[in-house]
């Protein structure tokens, strides 16, 4: 008697992926006046481009919790208006324009996501200088907030080691 064994293969599925097109119209630019918005203001040029998408960067004023929040910072608002300058600077050198808005907030993770919110960004761009604690590189809490709460897609611009 002759006995045939037939193996039977079972197809595994791969699970289904539906390609959405992404469409920025919309990129919100955090800037803390680090060494690194240059370049992030640069990528986010070259992300905005070809969508022609509407690029905003905002610098966010962190309030202490003992001063009112619409307090009078000059020294602060100096500043940011000083780093969104050079951010205007940069994209105008390579032809773009970018819209600037200076923010005053108890937290910045906080004001970005509320303001990606009102302006229907499709992403965030956030720069992380290169640091480093403890052996390991650092990731700053603002960056992690942002991560956390942001409804839409979120892209950290990380620098690079120094030599």
């Amino acid at each position: 008697m002759c006995r045939s064994i037939r193996k039977t293969r079972t197809r595994r599925t791969r699970p289904t992926y539906t390609h959405r097109p992404v469409k920025l119209t919309n990129i919100l630019v955090p800037l803390a006046g680090t060494a690194i918005d240059p370049d992030v203001i640069e990528f986010a040029i070259a992300l905005g481009r070809a969508h022609k998408a509407k690029i905003t960067a905002v610098h966010v004023i962190e309030v202490k919790w003992n001063m009112p929040l619409d307090a009078v910072l000059d020294a602060e608002l100096e500043r940011g208006e000083e780093v969104l300058a050079l951010a205007e600077k940069v994209a105008e050198k390579l032809g773009a324009h970018i819209s600037t808005e200076v923010l005053q907030a108890r937290e910045a993770a906080a004001a970005i996501v509320d303001t990606a919110v009102e302006q229907h960004s499709e992403l965030i761009l956030l720069g992380m200088p290169y640091r480093r604690r403890l052996g390991r590189v650092y990731v700053g809490r603002t960056v992690e907030e942002v991560y956390v709460k942001a409804p839409c897609a979120v892209l950290a611009y990380r620098q690079e080691e120094p030599r």
